[in-house]
């Protein structure tokens, strides 16, 4: 008896997507995993403290293999549970203004992407199936024209990085929008950080003074910049939601 259910290969076909699902989380869950054992054996190992200085000594240890260091320990930040403005600085204690911004950028988007990548692995495929209709053109605007105000944000020098780039995860956004977005944000980012750390590094508390102006100046215009943005990108939805209601009425 016909009950529309697909037979023979269809069927087949259609367990493909829930099996592919089960790679992605397994996937996610191993790279989390991982990270979060290397941070562990990095704490077991070195210890850090929330001092740029400190981060420095325990990066230059490694010698020529510096860079790389500095690579891993700004990618894994997140499970070191190190602020973003401890390691840039750093970066620019250690490698300069230039440096720092070259390697911390590296760093750091590597880190997003992992984020990035878990989320997508472990929840991506569970959310878009609970989404209701406003969620639904949430997620599409976040993923056609969300890039720019990541990068917005992840420039901002005061903001919290990791659960936004989750959440982008959660999203439709490709994998090269959410990089180009991240390299954006952080290269402006680092540039502020790896100037006050190589303001201490060279002990001229007239540029360190000016760095610190420029992060607060960076941190508050770029909120408020943030928040504008937001009141600009709702205001066409205030403005459907009010033809409705005239409409109905």
């Amino acid at each position: 008896m016909e009950d529309g259910t697909p037979q023979g290969p269809e069927a087949q076909a259609g367990a493909a997507p829930p099996a592919a699902g089960r790679l992605k989380r397994i996937a996610a869950t191993v790279v989390a995993a991982g990270c979060a054992g290397l941070a562990v054996g990095v704490y077991w190992q070195q210890g850090f403290e929330l001092d740029p200085r400190a981060l420095r000594g325990r990066i230059e240890a490694f010698g020529w293999l510096a860079p790389a260091a500095y690579i891993v320990a700004a990618a894994i930040r997140p499970f070191l549970f190190l602020p973003s403005w401890v390691v840039m600085s750093a970066g620019g204690l250690l490698f300069g203004m230039w440096g720092g911004i070259a390697w911390g950028s590296a760093g750091f988007t590597l880190g997003a992407l992992v984020a990035f990548l878990i989320a997508r692995g472990l929840g991506r495929d569970a959310v878009t199936g609970r989404l209701g209709a406003r969620a639904t053109r949430v997620d599409l605007y976040v993923s056609q024209q969300g890039a720019p105000w990541i990068a917005l944000y992840t420039a901002i020098p005061v903001t919290v990085l990791t659960p936004v780039h989750l959440a982008a995860g959660l999203s439709g956004m490709t994998v090269t929008a959410f990089v180009s977005a991240a390299v954006a944000g952080f290269v402006p980012r680092t540039a502020l950080y790896s100037f006050f750390g190589d303001s201490i590094a060279r002990g001229e508390w007239g540029q360190m003074g000016v760095a610190l102006g420029l992060i607060v100046v960076g941190g508050a215009g770029g909120i408020a910049v943030a928040q504008r943005w937001g009141r600009l990108q709702n205001l066409p939805k205030a403005q459907e939601q009010s033809e409705e209601e005239v409409e109905a009425s």
